[in-house]
């Protein structure tokens, strides 16, 4: 079965953000893509139509009835997108709270945070 990713050495914890980066990047390429192929297929489907004898409405009809489930689905990758993005967002404040709790008792190498300030 083919990855999207393939399997990584998580070391520190600049190697899980950019994995949460890239799942991000991931989201937002598919939505696009997907997007764009439905307003593809939704056209086709209308010209088809029309010039077949369907009315005007019937063929705007059939062609976003048809290309409905793709947009769904291109929405449903901005919302991959959106999760990668809290993920990633959660994940740098539990670092940074495991940080000022514990300095330097962690699996991972503390590489996001600058100078090694503490929290307010």
């Amino acid at each position: 079965m083919p990855q999207l990713f393939p399997d990584l050495k998580i070391k520190d914890d600049a190697d899980l953000l950019d994995l949460l980066e890239g799942i991000r990047n991931v989201g937002i390429a598919g939505h696009d893509e997907l997007d764009e192929l439905a307003g593809m297929i939704r056209m086709k489907l209308e010209r088809y139509g029309r010039r077949n004898g369907l009315s005007r409405f019937r063929a705007k009809f059939w062609g976003r009835q048809v290309a409905r489930p793709l947009v769904r689905a291109a929405d449903e990758m901005l919302v991959i997108a959106k999760y990668a993005r809290t993920c990633h967002l959660r994940f740098e404040a539990f670092m940074i709270a495991l940080d000022d709790e514990q300095p330097g008792d962690s699996d991972f190498n503390v590489r996001g945070r600058r100078n090694g300030r503490q929290a307010a």
